[in-house]
């Protein structure tokens, strides 16, 4: 079997519609960078029964988009979008080792199908932040859709684990989607204003938690 070419995509010129397309792309749950594998420790709550209804759900993701990992993907895209290395940076917040696990994996796997499939190349071992950051901005992506892409994208992941996993209903899943619209909106807007100072986040039971899943003998999720 021949090599495939990748696709040349247009840079320079695009219009909204192709910028969509190109976002409900990289941020699919059948875009193959494995995002449906991690519970970002979100199993091991469930499993103590930490997360349980629709607005137990709804608190864990504001926390995490306000105060936590997610707000501190978002800045990290920010900066990487405008030009800063800050690899080593996004590795250090890793809060566990399964934490540096999941972004070094979805990072690898955005990597390879960019430079496979769309002519774009990067170093190997790249935090999954700091790639879609320096990728938006070199396919010339607006910064706020891809804020919101992503911010969208982690979100629905976990409501997803959430409706396998506790399980809920998919209406109630649905309901943690739609409730976090103005959530995320409003999250992109304040990125906007945000430094490397405010990297940080006080969701500590995220985090202890992620600590925890490492130790769980019978799993579905890898982190």
């Amino acid at each position: 079997m021949g090599l495939v070419e990748p696709i040349v995509i247009n840079i320079k010129n695009r219009d909204l519609k192709e910028t969509l397309q190109i976002l409900q792309t990289w941020f699919s749950p059948l875009f193959p960078i494995g995002g449906y594998s991690f519970s970002h420790g979100l199993e091991a709550m469930i499993n103590d029964n930490l997360i349980k209804t629709e607005n137990d759900i709804l608190d864990h993701l504001n926390c995490l988009i306000k105060y936590g990992s997610f707000k501190n993907d978002s800045i990290l895209i920010k900066h990487s979008y405008n030009g800063e290395e800050l690899n080593d940076l996004a590795l250090s917040l890793c809060t566990s080792k399964e934490r540096g696990i999941e972004t070094l994996e979805m990072g690898n796997s955005f990597r390879k199908v960019l430079k496979d499939s769309w002519g774009y190349t990067a170093e190997e071992n790249i935090a999954y932040p700091i790639m879609i950051g320096k990728a938006a901005k070199y396919f010339n992506l607006p910064l706020d859709l891809t804020l919101i892409s992503f911010l969208q994208s982690v979100s629905t992941n976990l409501i997803n684990v959430c409706v396998k996993h506790i399980p809920v209903g998919q209406k109630v899943g649905q309901n943690c989607i739609v409730k976090t619209y103005k959530l995320i909106r409003d999250m992109q807007s304040q990125i906007e204003s945000y430094s490397l100072d405010d990297l940080g986040g006080i969701c500590f039971n995220n985090d202890l938690y992620s600590i925890r899943h490492e130790h769980i003998k019978t799993r579905i999720y890898k982190t």
